[in-house]
């Protein structure tokens, strides 16, 4: 659900952003294409391990298929939750190996609700970050208010 309530804002207020800051504004939105790319193959790969279709059924190896699967995954989440680059360095090779050695049959829904909650709160950044480039005068308009002036 916030997922969606973000992307109704997003869509909704995106095209008042002005000219000027549009490019950047593209920019930022980029990443996660590829970032849900990468978790969805690492999903597919999972849930194909876990239930003996293709590609596991051609290959005979679930475990391997399904960890190189929950390792996109970790990627992806890390790639996910963190806009610089070095922490994003640091962090996608150990929640790669991580989430590739605690894959289980138990262990896979709690790994997607954790790229679920990366994508939530970069979703939700977005949002807020659009509606500033949209609204730039309503955050001291809202400043104003909750201070008490009127002018």
């Amino acid at each position: 659900m916030p997922l969606a309530v973000c992307a109704a804002v997003i869509t909704a207020t995106a095209p008042r952003i002005p000219a000027n800051d549009l490019p950047a504004w593209l920019a930022r939105t980029r990443p996660a294409i590829l970032h849900a790319a990468i978790a969805t193959t690492g999903i597919y790969l999972m849930r194909a391990a876990l239930t003996i279709t293709p590609p596991v059924d051609l290959t005979g190896m679930p475990g391997l298929v399904g960890s190189a699967g929950a390792a996109l995954l970790g990627v992806a989440t890390a790639l996910t939750a963190s806009r610089s680059r070095t922490i994003r360095t640091v962090t996608a090779p150990g929640l790669g190996i991580g989430y590739a050695i605690v894959f289980t049959n138990d262990t896979n829904g709690a790994l997607i609700v954790g790229y679920l909650v990366a994508l939530t709160s970069w979703t939700v950044w977005l949002a807020g970050h659009t509606l500033r480039l949209a609204f730039p005068t309503a955050g001291q308009a809202l400043r104003r208010l909750m201070d008490g002036r009127t002018s």
